[in-house]
């Protein structure tokens, strides 16, 4: 029986080889590889389920809403009226399938982590070398590495020399990480921790090895994030929740409301058909048939200006979810830093200079000689692109050193015409530092440090990089601006201060040294009697713009928190100089200790967690959304990814952010920008405040249109009138009505600008319903008006104006009202004159285009007898209309000024 997955590295190699049955000297036969193939499969990731299509289309044609204008369309057909019901299908079929062109998206974050296995890999099968394709690895082959292979599988390592991997897609730690054979005492380390160990979907960058593949597929730590991918259920955003309550509660209480009506009226003695052809009218005018495409619209529109800041969005409602977001959980490497390891300080034997700083030392000699020393003993390159810009490629550390040497003015390539490389000792674990033999420059090269290297007076010169507590041992002078002096108490004293000081903020350090030799032929006891020339501190460096950012998320009531898989020094240092909480450190495997209970107080508390697997980010998350947080997570590696999608608002970054991590996401930063996230979220809370200004009009519009069904009757009741002209509208003329209003109307407020005070408040409470903070209070009573007003006005012009144009007024002063409404509506607290008309010209333009083609609903022959059936009106009746009209937005005008006086706002 195998050693289940995380046990592996806790074996030696010789205990993997005979636990699997196999020869770190030969392989598998053939035969064998062929037989285990069978048995475990292609080593590939499995995609799982999913919706089809025509689930998604199933479920488009039977919400509530949908279903009940479906039955308004059948009981139109049955009553002869065949136009009224080709209209309501026709709308119902063509919001339908808006809805699923926008669902039919397939997630493809499985297609992205299939891309990350190398198609073809080298493999010892019956002792031979040989290429095979990736698929037909197994558990037991022997997979030969080197600098620049994918890691095709899950490998215990049996054979390394100088051995480095990066691993930042799958740990998110900025370095790659020094490999060994070595199996470790302590069990449960992180994947970062387990150096015996090579993972699927990371790179080789240094050296050579070989390793058993000890896991394939589903069963790889890749294998795994998928299975964490495809285990996150599909949660409906907080609009989505909030949008399917109103609808609900509109589509229940408009059935509620039509059987009333109709029940009371066939109780009354009046015709059946009659009565159904007003039940049909009341669930017309109910439900907000423009609702999802102004939804939908508005969130298009909002995914465009986000575009021009560089956020690119993935799924339209998340556009929304952007503005409620109260915690933004953030990857480290990649998202608050450059994911660039980077020589920030330097140090040589009498001075310190920040990475600047020594761009402008690299004249002295002892400065230049680091920089040289650091370029020259690198097997890192530098490429010059087409665009001029320079690449580099090779190991991190190595590249950060030649990047700092280009700074000072000296290029790897140029040094190299002077000082080729003749000798070298390389990099090992054991004396952890490198060494390069070239000829000795001569002092008319120009340069300071030449003239230094001249001095020493040998035909070669040596340069030694590595730890800098093994330089010290071998030290027996320093390089300082006043020349070369020998080592002595005081000096080792300030060098190790120097070592210890950088470490402790985060960085990376490596000593550079020097010396004479007479011969090109690199032996060990060349790094002997070295003159220290200073020490680097390398880090990834957190972004320039970031640290504003995180303050603007926190004036914003906004929660950052830092989840990595990086060291907690690292991300300690990160975080304190971002302005991250208290930087109070809490690692995975500390987390795992903790108790549900703890969970709850950890995620509410600490704002840096470091050290984590993909499980705990994802749990992370989930454990703040069970505090009742709308969770935004960022993040650029394939261990980022399953987190990303179990966020209410994933956002991946779009430079260097790995497929996976961005077919998880909702939406990718373009420029990689945290910044740009506050910007998306500032844009978010704009959309989401237009969105209810949106339904707050419509719903108070429709609510306004059942009161005219509901109250029309009454007065012919009381006056014992006959019920023949009991019907206020027709269903043709609310579906009108409906699009006009609901539609045109509301797209206009969904480009409304934002108000001043928007990202000067707290998020909006996730508990907190759609209708809050008094906008159902707001929405009641202007529905309340609009239908008291239009029956009032048009029952007094029914009995003063016998066989007048009575229902057309009707009509026409609905249409007119909510574009009153509307233009009151356009702010929660701003009266109309503060705003200004001209701050919206989409809305004046929609509210001409309303106008003209209400005209032209009355006058039109076509629209006007044939399909509507309205007569035309007088100036008398226009300016009854407008009447009504302008009074609507005097009311709302005055309710502004009263909350303004109050001190409040909805």
């Amino acid at each position: 029986m195998t050693p289940p997955l995380k046990h592996w590295h806790l074996l030696s190699a010789s205990e993997v080889t005979d636990a699997l049955a196999t020869s770190a000297s030969h392989g598998l036969s053939t035969a064998e590889a062929q037989a285990r193939l069978a048995q475990r499969g292609p080593n590939e990731l499995i995609e799982t389920g999913g919706k089809s299509p025509w689930r998604i289309l199933w479920e488009q044609f039977t919400a509530i809403m949908v279903l009940i204008l479906v039955a308004a369309a059948g009981l139109s057909l049955v009553l002869g009226k065949y136009l009224e019901a080709g209209a309501i299908l026709a709308i119902v079929v063509l919001f339908g399938l808006l809805g699923f062109f926008q669902e039919y998206r397939a997630e493809r974050a499985i297609a992205a982590l299939k891309q990350l296995a190398l198609p073809t890999v080298r493999v010892l099968r019956d002792g031979t070398p040989r290429e095979i394709s990736a698929r037909e690895l197994t558990q037991g082959d022997v997979v030969l590495l080197e600098a620049g292979n994918a890691i095709p599988a899950d490998l215990r390592l049996i054979e390394t020399v100088n051995l480095r991997v990066q691993e930042a897609a799958l740990t998110g730690e900025s370095e790659s990480v020094e490999k060994d054979t070595l199996a470790p005492t302590q069990a449960d380390l992180p994947l970062g921790d387990r150096v015996n160990m090579a993972f699927m979907g990371t790179l080789v960058t240094y050296g050579r090895g070989r390793g058993v593949v000890v896991a394939t597929g589903m069963d790889t730590e890749l294998g795994r994030i998928a299975t964490l991918i495809q285990s996150v259920a599909a949660e409906p955003t907080p609009l989505q929740q909030r949008l399917e309550g109103v609808g609900k509660a509109l589509a229940i209480g408009g059935v509620v409301v039509a059987l009333l009506v109709s029940g009371i009226g066939i109780a009354g003695g009046e015709a059946v058909r009659d009565m159904v052809l007003t039940a049909i009218s009341i669930a017309v005018a109910v439900i907000p048939e423009g609702l999802p495409a102004v939804v939908t619209l508005t969130l298009a529109l909002g995914a465009q200006r986000m575009l021009k800041r560089n956020a690119l969005i993935r799924k339209l409602p998340a556009v929304e979810t952007l503005g409620s977001v109260t915690v933004i959980c953030s990857d480290k490497t990649g998202t608050l830093t450059e994911n660039r390891m980077t020589v920030t300080v330097i140090d040589v034997a009498d001075h310190r200079f920040d990475v600047e700083e020594s761009s402008n030392k690299a004249h002295l000699a002892p400065v230049g000689l680091l920089l040289m020393g650091g370029a020259l003993c690198n097997d890192a390159t530098l490429q010059e692109q087409p665009d001029g810009t320079m690449t580099t490629v090779g190991d991190p550390t190595e590249t950060a050193l030649l990047t700092a040497a280009l700074r000072g003015g000296l290029r790897k390539e140029a040094l190299l015409s002077l000082m080729p490389r003749v000798g070298e000792l390389p990099f090992d674990s054991d004396r952890k530092r490198m060494t390069t033999v070239h000829p000795a420059p001569s002092a008319r090269d120009g340069h300071a440090a030449f003239g230094v290297l001249a001095a020493l007076d040998t035909p070669y010169v040596a340069f030694v990089k590595g730890s800098v507590d093994g330089l010290l041992d071998l030290t027996a002078a320093v390089c300082t601006t006043s020349g070369i002096e020998p080592v002595n108490a005081a000096w080792r004293e300030r060098v190790a201060a120097a070592n210890i000081a950088l470490a402790q903020n985060g960085m990376r350090v490596l000593g550079v040294a020097v010396r004479g030799a007479h011969s090109a032929e690199a032996k060990a006891d060349i790094e002997r009697d070295l003159i220290f020339l200073g020490l680097v501190g390398i880090i990834d460096p957190p972004r320039a713009e970031v640290k504003d950012a995180v303050a603007r998320c926190v004036s914003a009531g906004i929660r950052p928190v830092m989840i990595t898989g990086d060291h907690p020094l690292t991300a300690s240092v990160i975080a304190r100089e971002l302005g991250f909480g208290s930087g109070a450190v809490l690692t995975g495997a500390e987390l795992d200790a903790l108790s549900e209970a703890q969970w709850g107080e950890a995620v509410r508390t600490v704002s840096v967690f470091a050290r984590v697997s993909p499980e705990h980010k994802l749990r992370i998350v989930h454990a703040l959304q069970r505090e009742g947080q709308v969770v935004s997570m960022t993040g650029d590696g394939v261990n980022d990814a399953p987190a990303l999608k179990q966020a209410d608002i994933g956002v991946a970054m779009g430079i260097t952010g790995t497929d996976v991590s961005k077919e998880a996401a909702d939406m990718v930063l373009r420029d990689d920008n945290f910044a740009t996230i506050v910007a998306a979220v500032e844009e978010g809370r704009v959309i989401y405040d237009n969105l209810r200004r949106f339904i707050k009009f419509a719903v108070a519009g429709n609510i306004g249109k059942v009161m005219v069904m509901l109250l029309w009757p009454i007065p012919f009741v009381l006056l014992g009138r006959p019920m023949t002209e009991a019907v206020a509208l027709l269903p043709l003329q609310l579906l009108w009505l409906n699009l006009m209003t609901d539609g045109l109307l509301g797209l206009s407020l969904g480009v409304e600008p934002a108000e001043r005070n928007v990202m000067r408040r707290p998020p909006h409470s996730p508990q907190s319903g759609i209708f809050s903070d008094g906008m159902g209070w707001q929405v009641a009573w202007t529905g309340l008006f609009i239908g008291l007003v239009t029956v009032v006005l048009g029952f007094a012009y029914h009995e003063t104006n016998p066989g007048g144009p009575w229902q057309t007024l009707m009509f026409t002063t609905l249409a007119i009202m909510q574009v009153f409404q509307a233009l009151g509506t356009r702010s929660n607290r701003e009266s109309l004159v503060t705003t200004g008309l001209a701050s919206n010209p989409v809305m004046l333009g929609t509210i001409a285009l309303i106008i003209v083609l209400q005209v032209i609903a009355v006058y039109a022959p076509v629209l006007s007898t044939t399909v509507l059936q309205v007569q035309p009106l007088g100036a008398r009746e226009w300016l009854l209309v407008f009447g009504a009209g302008g009074a609507m937005l005097l009311s709302t005008e005055c309710e502004k000024w009263w909350q303004r006086r109050q001190g409040q706002a909805v």
